[in-house]
């Protein structure tokens, strides 16, 4: 109890040393927590000086202790009062869905409060019918069913009409926001367009990456089922599961888990992931002949992707690696063979998608797939020590570079020509790599999403740069070496940016899943805030992949 007490000690003297703007006309505190798995409650204590908020905080705080063992608290700094038609004006200016950078206060007939995280957790603010994510704005409006629904399980009132907020004084308003938990108290940022979660700076970047890869790895252990198969993904405003498995994605997302386990040694992941290899083998692998095929039957037929067999590979070849058990070698085997059989042709030209009756459905379906296959192919070499299997990878290579896939600026294609770098350091193959990341640097810089392929791409890049500068080709393909120097810390510095911004942007920290349905079944998830906040487990392997391997590389681990 002494330390609960010293720590509310703390709490309030934080509290108190917040800046406020000097027109703020009342105080205003606001008390977020939750039971179990449970979504937030938000209570609000208003009052015209510090003292009465506070102390009607410590009654209920007193009061509820079995609510308290994790809470978050805001103290309103400032506010902007508008109209109704300024709040829809700015409503239509937000560029992103879920991009509303701003808490909603309602002043007149009834009193209405909303920090930013509430109105995002649970939809009140929806797109238009016309909206396609990544490709229009949303043009943002109130969803007035969600509107309702929220402030009846807030406020136990029954909203008949809207009509009011008409009427009503509308204000944005800011807060200072401190989140206790694990008797720990963590100042809150606001990182702009709705992201506000613990502060990650250069004291304590590592330790929170730490963090992040150890969660995170465990959420997506949590989504693997005792038979293999995953749970496939949510979107978590209100714990609605995905549908649509996909092959490509559970090999993929099992290599991840194998990266992770590699990091943390969690024995735990190391099991999960070969189940769920067994399940993808039993239930994913086709037998034709001597070949294995992996396939996905969709709702009418049955597919064969090039990408499925690159990521079973993975996969596979990953957890060979960290265990050294070869028992899956010769699955390996025949998945190569498939692919040499069915999706590669003599020209090295690959075939993307196959029908059930193993003809070409798609030459071509999505640029990952080429890199894929290359890299699998390359770790499946280094594992088997196969020359057959490099004779193809150099084929492919060859291939890549004459028809410029580096204009594609695709993070497997960057795998790919690292590892291809480890066995042949031609200066085409180096002036690939470079281009594939720099014609596309700047938008990797600028990108407001969280965008993990980015750094993917950028960590591999970055091992080239680092290859690069032992190779006296670095003069042929900069001009100087203060060209090259000047590139390559480039790269690094936007390596970082990324990963700074995926770790602030993307990650489901607790102070910010408390506010979805379940949180225990997301805390430390990893999303897409603009996708409806979309928890794929592709999602998790994507972030994980790249925040591992940038540890690896930053700490001189890789």
């Amino acid at each position: 109890m002494e330390l609960v007490v010293d720590k509310i000690s703390d709490l309030e003297k934080k509290l108190r040393t917040v800046k406020m703007d000097v027109n703020v006309s009342q105080n205003l505190l606001i008390l977020s927590f939750r039971e179990r798995n449970n979504r937030a409650q938000v209570k609000e204590f208003y009052g015209k000086t510090f003292d009465k908020v506070w102390n009607d905080f410590l009654k209920f705080y007193w009061n509820n202790p079995k609510y308290m063992t994790s809470f978050r608290i805001d103290i309103k700094t400032g506010e902007k009062k508008l109209d109704y038609n300024q709040f829809l004006t700015t409503l239509k200016g937000i560029k992103r869905n879920n991009y509303e950078d701003f808490n909603l206060r309602i002043e007149g007939l009834k009193r209405r409060s909303f920090l930013k995280e509430e109105l995002a957790a649970n939809a009140i603010l929806k797109p238009s019918k016309n909206h396609i994510v990544g490709r229009n704005s949303p043009e943002l409006s109130i969803d007035e069913r969600n509107f309702k629904g929220y402030v009846k399980r807030k406020y136990n009132k029954v909203e008949l009409s809207l009509e009011y907020l008409k009427k009503s004084d509308i204000y944005f308003f800011t807060t200072d926001s401190f989140y206790f938990y694990n008797d720990r108290i963590y100042p809150l940022k606001n990182y702009g367009y709705g992201n506000r979660v613990r502060e990650i700076n250069t004291e304590n970047f590592f330790e929170n990456l730490d963090l992040i890869i150890a969660e995170g790895g465990n959420y997506l252990l949590r989504q693997l089922q005792e038979s293999g198969e995953f749970i496939y993904g949510y979107y978590p405003t209100y714990a609605q599961r995905i549908s649509g498995y996909n092959s490509v994605r559970h090999f993929s997302s099992l290599y991840a888990l194998g990266e992770a386990a590699a990091f943390t040694k969690n024995e735990e992941m190391l099991a999960a992931t070969k189940q769920g290899l067994k399940w993808g083998i039993d239930y994913l692998a086709e037998s034709i002949g001597e070949e294995l095929l992996i396939k996905d039957a969709l709702r009418t037929e049955v597919e064969y992707k090039l990408g499925a067999q690159a990521t079973a590979i993975l996969a596979l070849a990953k957890y060979s690696e960290v265990t050294g058990d070869k028992q899956f070698d010769s699955v390996i085997q025949r998945l190569i063979m498939g692919v040499e059989t069915y999706f590669i042709k003599e020209t090295a030209e690959t075939i993307h998608v196959l029908n059930a009756e193993l003809e070409v459905k798609e030459l071509f379906r999505i640029i990952y797939y080429d890199g894929e296959i290359l890299f699998s192919f390359l770790r499946a070499y280094d594992l088997l020590k196969d020359p057959k299997i490099f004779e193809t990878c150099q084929k492919l290579m060859k291939h890549f570079v004459e028809s410029h896939y580096e204009k594609y600026h695709d993070h497997w294609l960057s795998y790919a020509v690292n590892e291809f770098l480890k066995y042949d350091q031609r200066k085409e193959y180096y002036l690939f790599g470079v281009k594939n990341v720099l014609e596309n640097i700047r938008f990797m810089e600028n990108r407001d999403t969280a965008y993990p392929t980015l750094l993917e791409l950028l960590v591999a890049a970055a091992k080239m740069m680092l290859k690069l500068e032992q190779n006296p080709d670095r003069l042929a393909i900069f001009g100087s070496e203060e060209d090259f120097q000047n590139t390559k810390e480039k790269v690094f510095n936007v390596m970082t940016k990324r990963a700074y911004h995926e770790m602030t942007t993307g990650v489901m920290f607790p102070e910010f899943a408390q506010f979805f349905k379940h949180p225990e079944e997301i805390t430390f998830g990893f999303y897409a805030r603009h996708d409806r906040f979309r928890m794929r487990i592709d999602d998790a392997e994507h972030f994980l992949s790249g925040l591992v391997n940038y540890h690896l590389l930053m700490k001189g681990r890789e």
